[in-house]
């Protein structure tokens, strides 16, 4: 016990150079030492407000290190759960980058919307499509994430999931509603990215089934590539 609070003051003492008790929070967390943070925090000076140079908050920054007792003493102790980093992100976004669906749990029960877009209208989903980990975008799911949400480009995330290669997570998508027709804004379709990408059995698994109407010679070859086209009926 000795040893650790000997460790803890000088690990404080070490950080006392720093400019305020938040850039200490800040290295602390940079440097994987949550004692230190948490003695900060315990402290009671420290604001949890406080952003870097990226507009992150200590929150932010906690769950990109993988920190679960320190994301979670911030939250218990006021962190705003719906902080956004310069570029728009929430920690939310950061736990599906990093595919970590016990973050993703954490930051939903503390009431985190999983419909947040960052500044290129991508939402936590987004994020967690391609990064290609169903766990994550199961629990992102479950706690109210939107299927075929866009963003600025177009893409829903089943684009990101079938342009990452990940089939778990595309078969995911399409099992909560996510839609196979859809097309970006440069016309391509989920589809269109897997073939791409030499995806064969992903994008054998979105091609979408038409019904061709009996009798029908105005049906041209063309059209039945377009998913788009009127006469088309999903199964």
């Amino acid at each position: 016990m000795y040893r650790a609070l000997a460790w803890l003051l000088l690990s404080l003492s070490a950080l006392a150079f720093a400019q305020s008790p938040e850039e200490r929070l800040f290295e602390a967390i940079a440097q994987g030492k949550p004692l230190v943070a948490e003695g900060l925090v315990a402290n009671g000076r420290v604001n949890l407000e406080a952003r870097n140079a990226e507009g992150e908050t200590p929150l932010h920054r906690a769950v990109e290190k993988g920190l679960r007792d320190l994301a979670g003493l911030f939250l218990k102790s006021g962190a705003r759960v719906s902080a956004r980093s310069n570029s728009g992100e929430t920690a939310l976004h950061l736990a599906a980058l990093h595919a970590d669906p016990w973050f993703a749990g954490l930051l939903l029960a503390a009431r985190a919307d999983p419909r947040a877009r960052n500044d290129e209208g991508e939402s936590p989903l987004h994020w967690a499509a391609l990064s290609g980990n169903a766990a994550t975008a199961q629990r992102l799911l479950e706690g109210g994430a939107d299927a075929n949400l866009r963003d600025i480009r177009g893409n829903l995330p089943l684009h990101g999931a079938a342009d990452g290669g990940d089939i778990e997570t595309v078969r995911l998508l399409l099992k909560n509603t996510a839609d196979a027709t859809a097309r970006n804004r440069e016309g391509r379709s989920a589809a269109d990215l897997a073939r791409e990408r030499n995806y064969a059995a992903i994008a054998k698994l979105l091609e979408v089934p038409v019904v061709v109407p009996k009798g029908d010679p105005g049906l041209r070859t063309r059209d039945i590539d377009d998913p788009e086209h009127p006469r088309f009926q999903r199964y």
